[in-house]
């Protein structure tokens, strides 16, 4: 009798028909003594608690390779068969080698004794009863909060620190699989950029932007090598701390240093040359690229030794914060070095950040004059005749102006917005239009497509107020022509109100341009002459592009985003602005039409009007934030746009 209750102590029975034998019959009746009924059953208790804790093991211990398994096709599925859960189910079953071995040794004890007593078996299995109830326990809170991934050794590290001697042995044998599954994850992320994380589970995930199909599989290596084949440039990109996996003895900061390092070591998976690997169709090929000699330039023979740095980690009892934090430190330090020395001194960083101001910030304003005079057109020429080929006239004014080889890895790209049904509008086409740049190998890290879409924002900001600018002198230059030639009598508001738009777009731009760019790029420029760590040079580049856009009035302060033309939510200074800029727009399609209305004067009048309100509620604003924050170019800005309060005096900026 007793030995068959010791079998069911260690038997996988999801029915629990051993038990139901036992409970149903009279055998309790007939060949347990009352005075050991209450004994027993309170044995069939700690079976019970036991075949919980087994029936999880077998479940979720259980690693299939079918179809119907793979994550995204069935969720609970998707749950119960993590890799990490596969673990936690061995760390399990370690945890109960001294269960089994207790219940041998009773075994051994019952078959080498005549008489046996019931007690006696059960203070044995009461000695484990504990731990069964803590797994069952564990078990029950794993379940209900669904906890899985990293977050699920987090929550078993929480548990390591345990009162108990007995229990802290058990947790760290039960998390010691999850454990070696996260570093294993870490090691191959860190040093060779791969993620094979079908559940995702790990706190560092690939999110395609257009998933292949099946998209089951667009989490895996299998994805991220074809989503390489299609943008190998900006898949790099795709790769995100994932937070609902992100594990609590892990920072957020931290998080993005393991990001970095991965995606470094990606770039150099690429190689320099990327478009020539690009051309290659099969996948085959690809992957055969992929392991080239690049990477070996990035670790230069150190990986064996940063291996084993995360393998000690991973040996340990429990997981060390501190020293894991000072690993991925120290990986981070040597990666970060290694790519500063080569993007400063081979790719000629400098070099590179100054064709950017150039180009997307404008610095070259020879160049930007002659596009405007191609883009635009000459002074005959009206506005229903320009903007023909807007491409033609990029690459006409780098002919003119002698900069072809330097605006070679430059192109000018227009799309025509199918939202506005005004398309004659300038400012529309404007918008429209964006550069493409080609940044050279590695530099994948410092020009990433929401970098580059920013800078994009700046330069459409720029390139409107230029633009503006030069037509409105032409149409001081139209004006003289024709008042010496024609002998035509001059309008005096039209010239006042022209002075007056000139004169906001001139200190707009000087603001920007000599105020703004020329002090922050000034200060990022002594940031990578210094030859600083790669990830100071990010981090300045960042701050930036953050203030360029901050104090170009392009950021919702609300909601930190990039202001877009029709907005409800933007920057009220720079709703303003844009206010400002169809009153540029009027004026000039007012002026230079072919066909001028014949109350010319009452529009320039209400054009006139307009403008003093709007150029006073920009001051009012300006003063108002000025107000709240001292900035020195914006006082700047406004000191020159209400010089002795010309504007404010003229109109009540109070309203």
């Amino acid at each position: 009798m007793i030995h068959d209750l010791l079998l069911a102590c260690r038997s996988h029975n999801p029915e629990q028909l051993g038990i139901k034998a036992f409970n149903e019959t009279t055998v309790i009746d007939q060949f347990i003594h009352p005075c050991e009924r209450e004994i027993f059953m309170d044995i069939i208790k700690i079976i019970k608690v036991y075949q919980e804790v087994e029936q999880f093991t077998h479940s979720s211990g259980r690693k299939s390779d079918t179809p119907d398994e793979l994550p995204g096709i069935n969720g609970s599925l998707h749950r119960l068969h993590g890799y990490y859960m596969l673990n936690l189910a061995k760390g399990i079953e370690m945890a109960l080698e001294d269960y089994y071995a207790e219940i041998g040794r009773l075994e051994r004890y019952c078959l080498g004794n005549e008489r046996n007593s019931l007690s006696y078996v059960y203070y044995a299995l009461y000695a484990k009863f504990p731990l069964l109830v803590f797994m069952r326990n564990l078990i029950t809170e794993i379940s209900v909060l669904k906890l899985r991934g990293c977050v699920l050794l987090h929550n078993l590290h929480q548990q390591c620190e345990h009162g108990d001697i007995q229990l802290e042995k058990a947790i760290k044998i039960i998390m010691k699989p999850v454990k070696n599954a996260f570093f294993s994850s870490l090691a191959h992320w860190l040093l060779f950029g791969v993620i094979d994380d079908v559940h995702s589970e790990f706190f560092i995930k690939f999110n395609p932007t257009d998933a292949v199909d099946g998209g089951s599989f667009s989490k895996s290596a299998t994805g991220s090598l074809l989503s390489a084949e299609k943008n190998p440039e900006d898949y790099i990109w795709q790769y995100e701390v994932n937070m609902s996996q992100l594990p609590g003895f892990l920072s957020i900061v931290l998080a993005e240093k393991v990001l970095f390092v991965g995606q470094t070591v990606l770039v150099f998976k690429m190689g320099r040359n990327v478009k020539v690997k690009n051309k290659t169709n099969p996948l085959a090929a690809k992957l055969a690229e992929l392991d080239s000699d690049d990477i070996y330039e990035l670790w230069s023979g150190r990986e064996s030794e940063f291996f084993k740095m995360v393998v000690d980690l991973s040996n340990e009892d429990t997981i060390n914060v501190f020293r894991l934090e000072k690993v991925i430190k120290d990986i981070k330090n040597y990666v970060s070095a290694r790519l500063s020395e080569i993007a400063v001194n081979e790719v000629d960083l400098e070099r590179q950040m100054g064709l950017i101001k150039d180009f997307f910030l404008l610095g070259r304003g020879e160049f930007y004059l002659e596009f405007c005079s191609q883009m635009v057109g000459t002074m005959e020429t009206y506005r229903e005749e320009r903007f023909k080929n807007v491409t033609r006239s990029f690459e006409l004014a780098a002919t003119i102006t002698g900069i072809s080889d330097d605006l070679e890895k430059f192109s000018l790209i227009c799309q025509r917005s199918t939202t506005e049904p005004d398309d004659t509008s300038d400012f529309n086409f404007l918008q429209g239009l964006s550069l493409k740049y080609e940044y050279e190998w590695p530099l994948n890290l410092l020009f990433s497509p929401t970098t580059i879409e920013r800078y994009n924002n700046i330069f459409r900001f720029l390139l409107i107020i230029r633009t503006y600018q030069y037509e409105i002198q032409r149409v001081w230059a139209k004006q003289t022509w024709r008042a010496k030639n024609a002998k035509e009598p001059s309008n005096n508001k039209i010239i006042t109100l022209r002075n007056y738009l000139m004169f906001f777009l001139n200190n707009m731009q000087y603001y920007i341009q000599v105020d703004v760019l020329e002090n922050q790029f000034g200060i990022l420029m002594n940031v990578i002459k210094s030859k600083s760590d790669f990830e100071v040079i990010q981090r300045a580049h960042t701050v930036f592009l953050a203030n360029v856009l901050s104090h170009c009035f392009l950021l919702n302060e609300s909601e930190n985003q990039l202001n877009v033309t029709g907005s409800q939510n933007r920057n009220p200074i720079y709703g303003t602005l844009l206010k400002l800029f169809v009153i540029c727009e009027k004026f000039t399609q007012m002026i230079q039409t072919k066909d001028p209305s014949d109350d010319l004067e009452d529009e320039v009048d209400q054009l006139n009007e307009s403008f003093g309100v709007q150029i006073a509620s920009l001051i009012q604003l300006l003063v108002d934030v000025k107000s709240a924050s001292s900035l020195g170019p914006l006082s700047q800005l406004l000191l020159r746009l209400d010089f002795n309060c010309w504007f404010s005096a003229s109109h009540n900026t109070s309203a």
